[in-house]
């Protein structure tokens, strides 16, 4: 088996190496000294992986392919991005930054008859057959996956709606009506995975009580991300609340008073 000889770089000679690469770094992060010990260490792991795997290549060219598979250096666990983490943080509001700028991403209102549409369309109360039901599915999923980057006031809907299709499939499934999981029926039927149905449900309950979210024009992802927290915070705040909590407008001339 071919072997090679285990390396190991000072960290003095890791910052000599990098002044003459001449690595472009972060503002904050050109002089040598200013890494922290892990940092260096993270550094050094890599400098010495790479000079490993140098000597095992240049082993394989000169030995040829009839040579036996030599023993390949292990790959630090640590990343070098980790170093440069810092520069891809985003913004983070505070409640009345993020009320403004939720507040200033409301679409115009001229859309709003559309609500009446998927409340109609969505309709599934009363006595309803299986293959009625999945017909409504259906049509629900279709209209919800053209309408990306419209008001968030489908998603909302659509979120209600979904909690109303896990009830209904709890009770066929528990009437032995139906045999597959929730998981396994709600991807074959309406193609949605549990885990982004369950964050449309989650964000339907957050939001619902909140009309004026439905003017939001902003993609779905943006609040299935983790943002939800951030924004229950904002409406723990009685004035953003209220603000918030006003119906949607019913004119296109009509529009909601700013806080």
């Amino acid at each position: 088996m071919l072997t090679y000889n285990r390396t190991f770089i000072r960290r003095e000679d890791v910052f000599l190496l990098m002044s003459q690469e001449s690595l472009i770094l972060p503002s904050n992060q050109c002089i040598p000294g200013m890494w922290s010990t892990e940092q260096s260490v993270i550094i050094t792991e890599h400098s010495n992986y790479y000079e490993q795997m140098t000597l095992v290549v240049k082993q394989i060219m000169e030995s040829g392919p009839d040579a036996p598979k030599p023993s390949l250096p292990k790959r630090p666990k640590s990343k070098l991005d980790s170093l440069f983490t810092h520069a891809k943080r985003k913004k983070t509001f505070d409640p009345k930054e993020l009320h403004d700028y939720l507040r200033f991403r409301c679409v115009d209102q001229c859309g709003i008859n559309k609500q009446f549409i998927v409340e109609d369309m969505w309709n599934i109360s009363g006595e309803i057959t299986q293959e009625q039901f999945l017909e409504v599915l259906k049509r629900a999923t279709r209209q919800i996956k053209r309408c990306e980057a419209q008001m968030l006031l489908f998603y909302i809907k659509f979120g209600t709606f979904l909690e109303q299709v896990k009830a209904w499939h709890e009770n066929e499934y528990n009437k032995k009506t139906i045999q597959e999981s929730w998981p396994v029926w709600l991807k074959t039927n309406a193609g949605y995975s549990d885990r982004h149905a369950r964050r449309l449900r989650n964000l339907s309950m957050v939001l619902k009580d909140y009309p004026l979210f439905g003017l939001v024009g902003l993609p779905v992802s943006y609040f299935t991300t983790g943002k939800l927290k951030d924004i229950t915070e904002m409406l723990s705040i009685p004035t953003y609340a209220e603000y918030w909590k006003q119906p949607l407008p019913t004119a296109t001339n009509e529009m909601p008073q700013s806080q």
